[in-house]
């Protein structure tokens, strides 16, 4: 009989410890393997990429830099749009105390009779002491005074005609009409609050039409005699005076427009600087939180009255003390004594914002 080879105890142990270790170790090696392929991969990948990038490719630091650019761009407009609507609050702005509906809009027909009353208010007030300024083109006919402040008084039937097509241009127009009273106002308190010394206001008005279908109102009647024509700038104007084919400027990734109108005033040359600059100061309007931006597009300059004005008077004939003195007191009583007008028209541009156009930019937050 074979003896049984009999194994010691110490082999057996080293070789059951060599079989648990390679059970143990046999997973994490692969694992490790295959990690090893994995990322040999990735290597040879984005080695092929640099190898195949072509120049000019950004860099990391391009990559920060235009996203720091990026950054600053957008705060940026973020600035210049909250300038822009705030400014745009007093231009939106309803007459203060109006009775508004459930959709934040007056009732037509309230909003007509207060935009008309404050007209004649405002005219009042330029009218008497101690402003007294004329307002309009006396009517050679002696009827009632023509452009001026050209108020847009629209009738029932010219409400019919703008609602033809629905409901929304009501509402269009409502605002519009507004608008442009506030732009007239700021007129008014060039003189009101910033005491520039006008003679008369002899026109103001918008260039686009008030709505498509109502172009021959009498509010967008322009001067026909050459002594009333108005050379306005910046709007493209024939001899007339009348634009050509005018629209407004629409503002950039549909923003908004501008509101363009003229404005003419007889005043003494001396207040010309003045009347300009204080029509652009934003600090006449009563609201020093909300105030309307208005821009300047052009100017024009021109003596009203070329010869000098015809003055009567009566004197004893062969007498030269007495005509002289009887010419010097009714040139006076003329105001032939002082220096003569001038007719300043100019050209402005409100911009007319819209916020909720704004666009939103990740992290522009305004410094």
């Amino acid at each position: 009989m074979m003896k049984k080879i009999k194994l010691s105890p110490f082999w057996l142990a080293i070789v059951a410890a060599v079989a648990v270790l390679i059970f143990v170790l046999a997973p994490m090696v692969g694992t490790m393997m295959t990690r090893q392929a994995t990322l040999k991969k990735q290597v040879k990948r984005e080695a092929d990429n640099l190898n195949q990038a072509k120049p000019g490719t950004p860099s990391r630091g391009d990559i920060e830099t235009w996203q720091k650019y990026k950054s600053e761009v957008g705060r940026a407009y973020k600035d210049v749009t909250d300038f822009y609507s705030s400014s745009d609050k007093y231009l939106e702005r309803w007459f203060p105390g109006i009775l508004l509906g459930a959709d934040g809009d007056p009732a037509r027909d309230t909003f007509m009779t207060r935009y008309l009353d404050e007209g004649r208010q405002l005219e009042e007030k330029l009218s008497k002491a101690p402003h007294n300024v004329a307002i309009g083109v006396e009517d050679a006919a002696g009827g009632k005074a023509k452009f001026g402040f050209n108020w847009e008084a629209v009738t029932p039937n010219d409400w019919a005609i703008i609602t033809n097509q629905g409901p929304g241009d009501e509402k269009m127009v409502l605002r519009e009409l507004q608008k442009r009273f506030w732009a007239r106002q700021r007129l008014a308190n060039i003189i009101i609050n910033g005491n520039v010394k006008v003679t008369r206001v002899v026109d103001f008005r918008f260039f686009k039409t008030l709505h498509d279908r109502l172009a021959q109102a009498p509010w967008q009647v322009y001067p026909n005699k050459q002594a009333e024509i108005i050379l306005w700038q910046g709007v493209n104007s024939n001899a007339q005076g009348q634009p050509m084919n005018f629209s407004e400027t629409p503002l950039p990734n549909e923003l908004g427009q501008t509101l363009t109108f003229g404005f003419a005033l007889e005043l003494p040359y001396s207040e010309v600087p003045k009347a300009i600059r204080e029509m652009l100061n934003p600090g006449n309007e009563a609201a020093a939180a909300e105030r309307m931006l208005v821009n300047l597009i052009g100017t024009h300059v021109t003596i009203r009255e070329q010869n000098e004005p015809l003055v009567a008077y009566n004197y004893i004939l062969g007498d030269d003390a007495d005509k002289k003195a009887k010419e010097t007191d009714a040139l006076k009583k003329a105001g032939g004594d002082k220096p003569r007008p001038v007719l300043l028209a100019v050209t402005c541009q409100i911009i007319d914002f819209d916020p909720a156009k704004v666009k939103k930019f990740e992290g522009a937050s305004a410094k």
